[in-house]
């Protein structure tokens, strides 16, 4: 495979207009660029599924997120011409800007909770959280299906996990809406300084663990204070900057996926039919399609450490490759008919959570929310609707996904 240079496509990563929708401009690229260099930012932007897959996969710390998984217009208009930047290791930086070792050892310290045998403890926890939410929004009849409900769970899910007090979930909430926009109302976007104060409220919880002895009561944060890797231990700014990743992504993530979904079901009534006939066996099936069809990051970069060939193309050390993500998930050579929603779709594998060494720590706990959160909302709702007119996407640069969703729904 030639990689196309020509962006007739017109084709941007930080364009207002591909990310007010990006589907029509995937659909072309995967057709007519599947594999475009953006000579702009000495780029590759990858678009079809297999082709992400080989790159994200490709061993031996050949493609390393050490410019930021998510890099700035600035970073990438910065050509490395054959170098990569080296990150310094002390203060000890955030796991997923390194490759192997560094970044296995800091992800095995804080894993635990993320494994399928914890994950299933939470169960009764965000049932709990998904019906006390339920309790107070149906009396209404009207509320925000991403933010009031499942923003609301997930962010509470994330305050449990790191210890924080539960009246926290509304300003963890917050924080983490405000990450991703671009139109920076209220501030919004002010990365910098919204990292900073999430990082402050984890500090809180990494102090208190620390005196405590961090005996593994909290093995998110116990196994991080206890590592003793690099010959010291990690400060407390040191251990929440490991955590920052699940902080956000555990926030923001699955809140927009189950909206989305549910949405998806009511523009479908036979397809809503079918899964409410049985809801504990049709909804894990519905979720996964959900995780296809809604998932709201669309791309992600890594830096290319050696000169290597991939998916075809020759990529030198230091240049960057794009993989959109959300285009894998409208892939018609490993979906069919992938604009369409089909609840049971059979569904070998995606790419949602990433892939390689690097897939998302959380997938598991985003599987058991989305479940929990689909399934509590369909038992407890006889009926509902979308108020599309006052639907939200608000501007940003990776993520395409609904921030606000008014759902009118009549109890069962």
């Amino acid at each position: 495979m030639i990689a196309v240079t020509d962006n007739s496509i017109g084709y941007d990563p930080f364009s207002a207009e591909v990310m007010a929708n990006p589907l029509p401009f995937y659909a072309q690229l995967r057709r007519e660029a599947p594999v475009l260099f953006l000579e702009k930012y000495d780029s590759f932007v990858f678009s079809r599924f297999q082709d992400i897959v080989d790159v994200m996969t490709t061993p031996g710390n050949a493609f390393v997120a050490s410019e930021s998984t998510l890099p700035t217009v600035d970073t990438l208009l910065r050509h490395n011409h054959g170098v990569v930047p080296e990150v310094p290791m002390d203060p000890i930086p955030p796991g997923p800007l390194l490759g192997s070792p560094h970044f296995e050892v800091l992800r095995t310290a804080h894993m635990r909770p993320f494994r399928p045998t914890q994950v299933r403890t939470m169960a009764s926890f965000i049932q709990r959280l998904c019906d006390q939410r339920l309790d107070a929004l149906l009396p209404g009849r009207q509320f925000d299906l991403t933010q009031d409900y499942g923003g609301f769970v997930a962010a509470g899910t994330i305050c449990h996990m790191f210890g924080m007090p539960a009246n926290q979930a509304a300003e963890v909430l917050q924080l983490v809406n405000d990450l991703s926009r671009t139109d920076k109302e209220g501030g919004a976007n002010d990365v910098p300084t919204i990292i900073g104060t999430c990082v402050a409220m984890m500090i809180e919880s990494i102090t208190r663990r620390r005196e405590a002895g961090a005996d593994g009561a909290n093995p998110l944060i116990d196994g991080l204070i206890g590592l003793q890797y690099y010959g010291r231990p990690l400060s407390d700014v040191e251990v929440a900057t490991q955590l920052v990743c699940a902080f956000i992504g555990g926030t923001e993530t699955v809140p927009k996926i189950a909206a989305h979904g549910l949405m998806e079901l009511a523009r479908h009534p036979q397809q809503l039919a079918e899964v409410r006939a049985d809801l504990a066996g049709n909804v894990p099936l519905a979720v996964e399609e959900m995780i296809r069809f809604c998932a709201p990051a669309q791309w992600f970069a890594r830096t290319a450490h050696r000169d290597l060939t991939v998916a075809g193309v020759d990529v030198r050390k230091g240049q960057r490759v794009i993989a959109l993500f959300g285009s894998a998930a409208r892939d018609e050579a490993e979906f069919g008919e992938a604009d369409r929603f089909i609840w049971n779709r059979s569904i070998d594998r995606v790419l949602s959570f990433g892939a390689g060494p690097h897939y998302c720590i959380g997938i598991h706990l985003a599987r058991l929310e989305l479940k929990i959160l689909v399934e509590t909302f369909l038992r407890r709702v006889g009926s509902f609707s979308f108020d599309m007119d006052k639907a939200i996407r608000l501007p940003s640069s990776f993520q395409w996904g609904w921030n606000s969703l008014p759902v009118f729904a009549e109890g069962a």
